[in-house]
């Protein structure tokens, strides 16, 4: 019987994306909802508040590539594919997955370059901007690794016919 630190460990690693981004969300939304009110029935600004919120927008956008990643949500037209035959779907599927592994791994790669040698501060914050950029590496290394799992099945079902 595993103990419930152990379920909840398993439960943060399988959920990580959605509960990073989540979390940004909220604090986005209380910093910007802060930021409204301090500014208008104040008029005091709370400095950071705006910096915070563009920064956590990046980072939910990025991280929400991943979760879309994850459970194969993002917008495809596939028209033109649906009119193939099924191996030839199949086969177009596996060569969408090794094209997204080969164009992540590129960003992964540019990007953490990005992150390694990016040393200044932001300005209101003053957080290394490389906080603020490591989640391009990040993002990319999750999006390949799930297109390699994807690529897997994928192979696997142009095997067997094409056959989703």
């Amino acid at each position: 019987m595993e103990g419930i630190s152990v379920r909840a460990l398993r439960h943060l690693v399988a959920n990580g994306e959605e509960i990073a981004s989540g979390s940004l969300l909220v604090l986005m939304s209380l910093a910007t909802f802060g930021n409204v009110v301090a500014r208008y029935f104040f008029n005091h600004p709370i400095e950071w508040a705006e910096e915070f919120s563009r920064y956590a927008f990046i980072w939910i956008v990025f991280l929400g590539a991943a979760v879309c990643a994850k459970h194969g949500r993002h917008i495809v037209i596939d028209g033109l594919a649906l009119a193939l035959p099924p191996r030839v779907q199949a086969g177009l599927a596996v060569l969408v997955d090794v094209l997204t592994f080969g164009l992540m791994v590129v960003l992964a790669y540019y990007g953490w370059l990005l992150t390694v040698f990016t040393t200044q501060p932001t300005s209101t914050l003053y957080v290394p901007m490389s906080v603020v950029y490591v989640v391009v590496p990040a993002s990319a290394a999750l999006i390949a690794l799930r297109s390699l799992g994807s690529l897997g099945r994928r192979i696997r079902q142009a095997g067997q016919g094409g056959a989703r």
